[in-house]
């Protein structure tokens, strides 16, 4: 049989028809795929147009295809041959779709598209073609809007950066949380100063920079952790750079949006001075050109087997797409019904009691039903919040970003301090999550935890693996989070032992209230 060609004057390469085969089978594929998942993919969109963080994922895609379409003389050079088991990988993958749409979890559902996709190319075009794409591959993961998990984590480094340099050069500070005060004012470092932008931009840059100027994989991998620690300690600099130029002009300069501009032209400013040291070790890659006697080879082995790849592109969709409506049904045949929590009753001589004066409500959006009551003993009062959901769905779950005992934007409350400790409720040991909460006349000290499926648990992961499990069960998706707080009086162990009381004495009471609301 003759091998189909094209002549290609830009390189002088004759190109098998097997390489247009290969492309349109993984052209197939991916668009296949996008279609079956669509809502997935669009919540991919969603999360660029919306957020400046996430705003690079408009730029991937183009990008991987010119990073593919610049190794087009080494890839015409080698057959398509399908990868039969990567198809067991498509289907480990489109099964961790289905958990994560049950569980709500959208970073899972958008990966496991992700890696659904990328498992079906290579099980269409083989592995000779698949590792020499193998970075711009991989590359897509920059598309998926994963790493806000990381913002608490960098505000409070930023925050203890800050403080640190501020009284280093003599400027005393007082600590409250993330929110601090010198003589000339007060500050906060909140999401906007996480600076999850900067490391997030600078590390899909310097990954890219790193594959296109090295060959060493010693060399990228340098290039790529500096890609990593330099945008941290950067924005740790500009963090105390923007707090010292409002001090010293008496709070009119730095203030306003010139807070933003200044700290977007000082990482400019690094990141460049960061590659521009990079460059005095550049070692280019050759691209690689087909030889005469590989481009002989491909054209006398590369004869376009159309069968073999029509049916793993076949079967590659089917074993991703049938995950889709399994999980329907699986999500059906477990919506619970409707649900009102009834009030709790004092127990052991906890009294009922009104609400105090300052009110403050844990951040949990689009319960099924929420609950919040005070209770006194012994001149104690403790606060009780129960939040219960079912039927769960995106921004009406449980565990989702938006759901915190205190947001950052909050004006009001802080958290200033967070932790676990071990606890009884009702004589069931369970690991509690603490926090200590500020705004009031008296910071609170608060406990909470999650109750999914009968079960105990203060872990974010292990609460959505345990709803994945009852819906794969087929047990009703009813979930709740339960959160305990008092003033911290003098002595603070005095609120201590109140929570620990009321966790001893009030648990038959509360967990009846959740029985009875879930009872159909």
């Amino acid at each position: 049989m003759k091998a189909e060609t094209h002549f290609a004057p830009e390189t002088g390469v004759r190109r098998p028809a097997s390489t247009r085969v290969a492309g349109l089978a993984a052209a197939l594929v991916t668009l296949g795929l996008l279609g079956a998942f669509w809502e997935t993919a669009l919540s991919v969109e969603a999360i660029w147009r919306r957020s400046e963080t996430f705003a690079h994922g408009y730029v991937v895609i183009p990008i991987t295809l010119w990073l593919i379409w610049r190794r087009r003389d080494a890839l015409a050079a080698l057959p398509v041959r399908p990868c039969w088991p990567a198809l067991g990988l498509v289907a480990l993958f489109g099964f961790g779709w289905m958990l994560g749409n049950l569980s709500s979890v959208l970073g899972l559902e958008q990966f496991s598209l992700l890696f659904m996709i990328i498992a079906g190319i290579v099980a269409v075009v083989g592995l000779p073609i698949a590792r020499e794409i193998a970075f711009p591959l991989a590359f897509l993961i920059f598309a998926i809007p994963v790493g806000e998990f990381l913002v608490p984590l960098l505000i409070d480094r930023t925050a203890d950066a800050t403080i640190v340099a501020l009284r280093a050069t003599g400027v005393p500070v007082f600590r409250e949380g993330n929110h601090f005060s010198i003589p000339s004012g007060q500050w906060s470092v909140v999401e906007a100063c996480s600076g999850i932008r900067y490391l997030i931009a600078s590390l899909m840059v310097g990954t890219l920079y790193a594959y296109l100027s090295y060959r060493s994989a010693r060399k990228r991998a340098l290039f790529v952790l500096a890609s990593i620690i330099v945008p941290i300690v950067a924005n740790w600099m500009r963090a105390y750079m923007i707090v010292m130029i409002g001090h010293l002009s008496g709070n009119r300069l730095a203030v306003g949006i010139d807070h933003i501009i200044y700290g977007w032209i000082f990482f400019g400013v690094v990141v460049l001075i960061m590659f521009w040291i990079g460059s005095r070790w550049r070692e280019d890659q050759e691209l690689p050109a087909a030889k005469p006697g590989q481009q002989a080879a491909a054209l006398a082995t590369s004869a376009p087997r159309t069968t073999p790849v029509a049916l793993a592109v076949i079967a590659a969709l089917a074993l991703g797409i049938g995950w889709r409506p399994l999980g329907a049904a699986l999500d059906a045949r477990t919506q619970a019904a409707a649900a009102e929590l009834p009030a709790v009753t004092g127990a052991a001589g906890w009294q009922t009691a009104s609400p105090p004066q300052t009110v403050w409500t844990p951040h949990f959006v689009g319960p099924q039903s929420e609950l919040h009551q005070w209770f006194t003993k012994d001149g104690q009062v403790v606060g009780l919040y129960v939040a219960l959901y079912n039927r769960q769905t995106q921004g009406h779950e449980l565990i989702g970003s938006q759901n915190q005992l205190v947001t950052p934007s909050d004006k009001r409350w802080a958290q200033v301090a967070d932790g676990r400790r071990a606890i009884e409720w009702g004589g069931t040991p369970i690991t509690a999550r603490t926090a200590e909460i500020a705004g009031g006349p008296d910071p609170l000290a608060a406990r909470s935890w999650y109750w999914v499926d009968g079960r105990f648990t203060s872990s974010d992961t292990i609460a959505k693996a345990l709803l994945a499990v009852a819906k794969i069960s087929l047990d009703p998706d009813y979930s709740a989070v339960i959160v305990i707080y008092t003033p911290k009086t003098n002595p603070a162990a005095r609120g201590e032992r109140a929570l620990d009381a009321f966790s001893r004495d009030m648990a038959a009471a509360v967990m009846n209230a959740l029985h009875a609301a879930t009872a159909g």
